[in-house]
């Protein structure tokens, strides 16, 4: 018997964007929705987007791809705080000055894992960008990732009709609340755009894996999965570094773009490819390792640590501005009798958390909090420095 998505047996995540609701009187900017884009050569898309892929394929009785559909309909609905979208008159923006905004899907995966006997844990990702882009220089203004993440427990390994079944629930309907186009739609209510000349451009510029945390990608990942690692480490960083500092962070490149040219076919079969200039503050997420602790053992179970460390480096034209070690633990429990532990996923949560709660910091600058987990004043002057160049915009 399936377990699916019980309460008792599932975990949700899901990063939704809320940007700047800004002036309630100023005008509303004009942005001409272009369409949905698949990122990355159209040759590879039935492999790096194996499933999206299929769903795209659905139509309704009229011949209407349903994703489409969805798609345009909820984008109509929408009551966008700071932004006019406009829809089918992308062409006039051909002999002019023009903002346009592409939804691209960027990232696809499932990974599944066997606990014990009867107990398999499947987590399913779905992560996207806003692109928003001058349609005449087809050069990236700003960008804004979102993303879902659910967990499906079953006691079987998943068929791929259960995958695929899935990822239909994801984008066509929901999950318990949650779905891709639900976090879009939630993102572009609140999402505001600056002009070129008022906006920073922070970018995720490269993921390195030091020895003792390249120790553990070898025990938990195969050796085609270390790239996408290093793409998934960008990607969270980015979306909650967005959404707790509300600033547009440009895309990670590394890996999947030549020359900071990113290409991508719209749903309709146009072939594009965008410039992604370069960050003025570029962003280096160094992974140094993972360290597992018990602290506690009874007769009920096992409570353990799960260290994440990291350095975060964040630079300009005069110098660093941020360099600091950063680390963070999650406690998990394990029951007495559970024959297989996952400390990939609880190792990946406490990552994960851990981006959330530094990003946070960036803003609050909570001392108790850099003394303990990362390098105290001196991490506090820098969290300072960089929170005073996001709010000078």
């Amino acid at each position: 018997m399936m377990r699916g998505f019980a309460a008792t047996c599932m975990f949700v995540w899901l990063t939704v964007l809320l940007l700047g609701c800004g002036d309630a009187q100023a005008a509303k900017s004009d942005v001409f929705y272009s369409g949905f884009v698949f990122l990355g050569e159209h040759a590879d898309r039935k492999t790096q987007y194996k499933y999206s892929d299929q769903i795209y394929g659905i139509k309704d009785s009229e011949g209407l791809l349903l994703v489409e559909k969805e798609l345009n309909k909820r984008i109509a609905n929408i009551e966008s705080k700071n932004l006019k979208l406009i829809s089918g008159r992308l062409g006039q923006l051909d002999s002019g000055e023009g903002l346009a905004m592409a939804i691209a899907l960027d990232w696809e995966d499932v990974t599944v894992e066997k606990l014990e006997d009867e107990l398999v844990k499947s987590v399913y990702n779905l992560h996207g960008q806003v692109f928003i882009f001058d349609f005449v220089k087809m050069e990236v203004v700003a960008c804004y990732p979102f993303g879902v993440r659910v967990t499906d427990c079953t006691n079987d390994i998943p068929t791929e009709e259960r995958k695929l079944g899935i990822f239909r629930k994801l984008y066509l309907s929901d999950i318990q609340g949650v779905s891709f186009l639900g976090a879009l739609c939630e993102l572009l209510e609140d999402m505001e755009v600056k002009s070129n000349a008022s906006s920073l451009a922070f970018k995720v510029e490269d993921v390195v894996i030091e020895p003792k945390a390249k120790e553990f990608l070898d025990r938990h990942f195969a050796d085609e999965r270390v790239q996408a690692f290093k793409i998934f480490i960008a990607q969270q960083f980015s979306s909650f570094f967005a959404k707790n500092l509300k600033t547009s962070i440009l895309p990670y490149t590394k890996g999947s773009a030549i020359g900071n040219k990113m290409a991508g076919r719209f749903a309709n079969g146009d072939v594009f490819e965008l410039k992604i200039p370069d960050g003025d503050y570029p962003v280096t997420i160094t992974i140094r390792g993972f360290k597992k602790v018990k602290l506690d053992e009874n007769a009920t179970g096992q409570s353990w640590a799960y260290g994440s460390y990291v350095r975060l480096v964040v630079e300009s034209a005069l110098g660093e501005v941020v360099n600091s070690k950063i680390k963070n633990g999650a406690v998990k429990v394990v029951p007495q009798g559970q024959v297989n532990v996952a400390d990939s996923s609880a190792f990946v949560e406490s990552l994960l958390s851990l981006f959330d709660k530094t990003t946070k910091q960036i803003e609050l600058c909570d001392s108790a909090w850099l003394n303990k987990c990362a390098e105290g004043s001196s991490t506090k002057s820098q969290f300072h420095a960089l929170k005073q160049k996001i709010n000078k915009y």
